[in-house]
């Protein structure tokens, strides 16, 4: 893509930084947690494009945002929300889950159905609590 992005791009962009910025640290929003670690890796199942693993480990003092913006910078209305995964294992206690969450963006900035994005996520959750 040359030049300036689409609004839309701009518009994505501003609106995670909003977000992140008001959501509460780890410690306020989950008192019991000491450390959470996130591992991911992607896979896009066209096999075009590699992404590097990527490993996030959240502290009390960090913020709890645990939405993860797609690897592909041109996908719009994208990413993966795991809020919903952390809250279940936060509510049963666990201290690990793995799963897969697939990428619903679009790669196109008409968002037609046959251009949708669909790069998987693989996640593994690691929580240690407070003694």
């Amino acid at each position: 893509m040359q030049g300036k992005q689409p609004d839309a791009y701009k518009q994505q962009r501003e609106r995670r930084r909003r977000a992140y910025a008001s959501t509460p640290n780890l410690g306020a929003q989950f008192p019991q947690v000491e450390q959470l670690v996130l591992q991911m890796t992607f896979t896009d199942p066209t096999g075009r494009a590699k992404h590097s693993p990527q490993m996030h480990s959240f502290s009390p003092a960090g913020r709890a945002f645990f939405e993860v913006a797609c690897p592909f910078s041109a996908c719009i209305d994208g990413g993966f929300d795991l809020n919903p995964i952390i809250a279940d294992i936060m509510n049963h206690g666990g201290h690990e889950t793995s799963g897969t969450l697939d990428c619903q963006g679009w790669q196109s900035r008409d968002r037609s159905d046959e251009h949708r994005c669909l790069l998987k996520l693989h996640y593994t959750l690691s929580v240690r609590y407070k003694a």
